[in-house]
């Protein structure tokens, strides 16, 4: 069977109804029953009724100044003002030491990538003049060594190269041997 919570009196819906003063006169009846049994809502019930008899002898609450407001809210205002004041400055100080440190570590960079611009462009001219002497000096030796060159791929190429004479020969010799060891067999 359901439970209903506005029956239950353990519910949050049946101690609202107890702290509205919504019982009915059975129900009344049946709550005063429940505190004599159940020790738990008793405490708790006893819980509640001390800070009740609290909050209704407490002292009134002290009379604001009529301009309580306004100066509160000025004071939180000129509070935020200076936090963003205080941000924006920070915000530029670190700018400051960061652009500082950065132009110093660029310079140092900068400096140094123009040393080694310098040195590249410097020494084009001896790279240059190494480089025409090494294609002179090749030049030379191709024209000493080629027809020595031309001759050994020549002669690759005759025995060497798969449809060449030395691989005829090769595949005859073979299909030769083939065929007599078939005849012999």
């Amino acid at each position: 069977m359901p439970r209903n919570d506005i029956d239950d009196m353990h519910s949050d819906a049946w101690w609202m109804r107890v702290m509205d003063n919504d019982l009915t006169l059975d129900e009344e009846r049946r709550w005063q029953a429940h505190l004599a049994e159940c020790q738990m809502c008793r405490l708790e019930w006893e819980a509640i009724a001390r800070v009740d008899v609290m909050l209704r002898t407490a002292a009134p609450p002290p009379k604001l100044p009529d301009d309580f407001t306004m100066r509160t809210v000025t004071q939180i205002t000129r509070k935020q003002k200076l936090r963003r004041l205080l941000s924006f400055m920070a915000g530029v100080v670190i700018f400051a030491v960061v652009a500082w440190a950065g132009g110093i570590c660029f310079d140092v960079t900068l400096a140094s990538v123009v040393r080694a611009v310098n040195a590249v462009i410097s020494s084009r001219q001896i790279l240059l003049a190494a480089f025409v002497r090494t294609l002179v000096g090749l030049t030379a030796t191709v024209q000493t060594f080629l027809p020595l060159m031309f001759g050994l791929a020549a002669a690759g190429m005759l025995f060497l190269a798969p449809n060449s004479l030395m691989a005829t020969a090769v595949f005859v010799w073979y299909r030769r041997r083939r065929s007599q060891s078939a005849r012999t067999g």
